[in-house]
């Protein structure tokens, strides 16, 4: 027969040991999916930068800033979702939806011009949010095509979507004037 004292170090290791398995197994639902594909995430502080650093790029250039848009943030987050699930990168997917098009009947107010820049990378280290933003932001100040989206002084409205899966990234600005 065991000794009280010895019976309650061993009973605590088995509860804490029970008592921690919950948690790690909620942490791999997280990573992978009950059919084991791993999921995407949506990488909400480098969206929040990557909106801070267009509004500080707009200022620098004399420009108003983009107010915050919520309706534009969801086609931009379903938008590089979608990049990713069918492994595409254009403005355009394979049903033929244009970024007018997305925008329009998730947007229930009044746009007259509406425009979308994407970005894509693959083997990036996105825990540094400040970093992947700026590099977001810089390539795409760096191409004169997003660079005139970006410096539109006409848009009024930005909403940003940033997605991962696995080591691809994908980054969607929807921009609008109304």
């Amino acid at each position: 027969m065991l000794k009280p004292g010895k019976c309650a170090v061993p009973l605590a290791l088995l509860l804490t040991l029970i008592i921690s398995l919950p948690p790690a197994l909620a942490q791999l639902r997280v990573i992978k999916n009950p059919r084991g594909r791993l999921r995407i995430k949506h990488l909400r502080e480098v969206e929040r930068r990557i909106y801070q650093l267009t509004n500080a790029v707009r200022r620098k250039h004399h420009l108003s800033p983009l107010d915050k848009d919520n309706a534009l943030v969801a086609t931009a987050r379903a938008h590089s979702d979608d990049m990713l699930e069918r492994k595409f990168f254009s403005h355009v997917n394979p049903d033929g939806t244009t970024p007018q098009k997305r925008i329009a009947p998730a947007y229930s107010r009044t746009i007259s011009r509406s425009g979308e820049n994407i970005w894509g990378g693959h083997g990036y280290d996105y825990s540094d949010s400040k970093l992947m933003a700026r590099v977001i932001v810089d390539s795409w100040m760096s191409s004169p095509g997003h660079r005139a989206n970006l410096l539109n002084p006409s848009y009024t409205h930005l909403g940003v979507g940033v997605s991962v899966l696995g080591k691809e990234v994908r980054a969607t600005q929807n921009f609008v004037r109304r």
